[in-house]
């Protein structure tokens, strides 16, 4: 069983033709997956966010800068003879950086003169996932756009500017949404639930929490595949939502679980700055940036989320070797809530989502 864990997870990696689909997995059951144990990650690089980017290559100072055409600045790891060719020129690169929160740097993998498309394409993609906005960072208060509020019928949706207001925070919680196979599959998201007045919109009214959720983002009728997840297939998004419109879809539209872990340990200055990172972080422009199911996906960035508002000591690492072997605890659904118990990061398991219970508060 752990071999074939492990198979899979090299299968996706190495980018070779599967030997089983996915859904060959929905023959396992919780408890063989957890006898398993969690597989060792293969090897991987220091480098774990892959990116495509177009911009203007300069060498200033010693230092090769990659200037894009929204603004971005990033400093390219690259052959100072190859940067040479290619300084003061438009290119196309294609490369890493070390992870979501750490993407000043890009190692070059590739790299060419940029080559512009015949006719630019327009994508039209899933109108569920809207792009964040930080429009204003203050002390007391952060004003956010594009916050999915709280119509939850289907093919409706009604975005809103919200202002959070971080020192207001109560609660944070780690929720587990599965999907099949779900002996090993499963979406993870942060709720951060607030006291009265801690999540408005632009009108004044209130909502009870506010959810990160960490997505690939999908064109119009693409599915996700977790195999394709690792071949640089979707982009990244992260999104914002009212826990009011995230849970009544989820459980009454989709008729998808939600199981809820409260986050254990944190101070509330803690809990308040990771609300302030957590929306920082979401506003960051991903544009070129891929989702990759074991090294940047829904579930090992929150736990990068959660290193930002922790000091040195208690920080969860992300490599079981150093920038060598991706630590698989930290990354996949099934083994995180258990590896976060473990270092007293996280509580017990609460009672699921449902019908009966969706409106009530959170234990």
């Amino acid at each position: 069983m752990r071999t074939f864990l492990i198979a899979l997870l090299m299968t996706g990696l190495s980018g070779t033709a599967p030997a089983a689909d996915f859904a060959d997995l929905q023959r396992l059951d919780a408890r063989q997956v957890s006898e398993a144990g969690a597989p060792a990650a293969p090897a991987a690089e220091k480098w774990a966010v892959s990116y495509q980017l177009d911009g203007m290559l300069n060498i200033r100072e010693g230092r090769i800068i990659l200037n894009t055409p929204d603004g971005r600045l990033f400093t390219l790891e690259l052959d100072p003879a190859l940067a040479r060719k290619y300084d003061g020129s438009v290119v196309a690169v294609e490369g890493k950086v070390m992870q979501a929160d750490d993407r000043e740097t890009l190692k070059v993998e590739s790299i060419a003169p940029y080559t512009p498309p015949v006719k630019p394409e327009v994508t039209a993609y899933d109108p569920l996932q809207r792009r964040i906005s930080v429009l204003s960072d203050e002390d007391a208060a952060m004003r956010v756009q594009n916050v999915r509020w709280h119509k939850a019928r289907a093919g409706e949706f009604d975005w809103a500017t919200a202002a959070v207001r971080p020192s207001f925070i109560k609660d944070i919680y780690l929720i587990k949404q599965p999907f099949p196979p779900e002996a090993l599959a499963a979406h993870s998201l942060l709720l951060f639930t607030f006291d009265p007045g801690g999540l408005t919109d632009a009108g004044g009214n209130e909502a009870y929490g506010l959810v990160l959720s960490i997505e690939a983002r999908q064109k119009v009728g693409q599915a996700y595949n977790p195999l394709a997840g690792m071949k640089n297939t979707y982009n990244i998004i992260w999104t914002l939502s009212t826990w009011e419109d995230y849970a009544r879809r989820s459980v009454k539209v989709m008729n998808k679980r939600l199981i809820p872990y409260k986050l254990a340990g944190f101070s509330m200055p803690q809990k308040s700055w990771l609300v302030r990172e957590t929306l920082r972080q979401a506003g960051v422009n991903r544009d070129g940036e891929f989702y990759h199911t074991v090294t940047n996906n829904c579930t090992n960035n929150l736990l990068i989320l959660m290193n930002r508002a922790l000091p040195e000591t208690r920080r969860i690492p992300m490599w079981d070797v150093p920038y060598s072997v991706y630590n698989i605890s930290a990354t996949m659904p099934l083994f995180v809530p258990g590896y976060l118990q473990g270092k007293g990061l996280l509580g017990p398991e609460l009672r699921e989502v449902t019908l009966i219970n969706l409106y009530l508060p959170l234990p």
